[in-house]
């Protein structure tokens, strides 16, 4: 009996730059690892467009789709209050493909 191969989902991590600001002034940039690993912006077959920088929450959501990523809801990508507090202009937030 052979058993089914579960596919392990590949992680997107995302940048959210201006966070000490209102939502519609974040911008979103993206990198398949933690930024600076070794694999940094690759994902197997095709590579992760690092250099885009998506200007709103819809951009971001459109790219993570087309590409099979689930969206998280848009405050995830909101900073926690003590990432607020410690003044961070930037944070990262993970993101998985769907298991298929």
């Amino acid at each position: 009996m052979k058993t089914a191969h579960t596919p392990h989902p590949t992680v997107l991590w995302v940048m959210v730059a201006g966070v000490q600001h209102a939502p519609p002034r974040w911008t979103y940039t993206l990198t398949e690892d933690n930024p600076g690993s070794l694999t940094d912006g690759t994902s197997g077959d095709h590579p992760i467009p690092t250099d885009k920088l998506y200007h709103s929450y819809l951009e971001l959501f459109d790219w993570l789709c087309l590409s099979g990523f689930t969206p998280p809801r848009p405050v995830y990508f909101a900073a926690t209050p003590q990432e607020l507090e410690e003044g961070a202009e930037s944070i990262l937030r993970q993101v998985m493909t769907r298991l298929r």
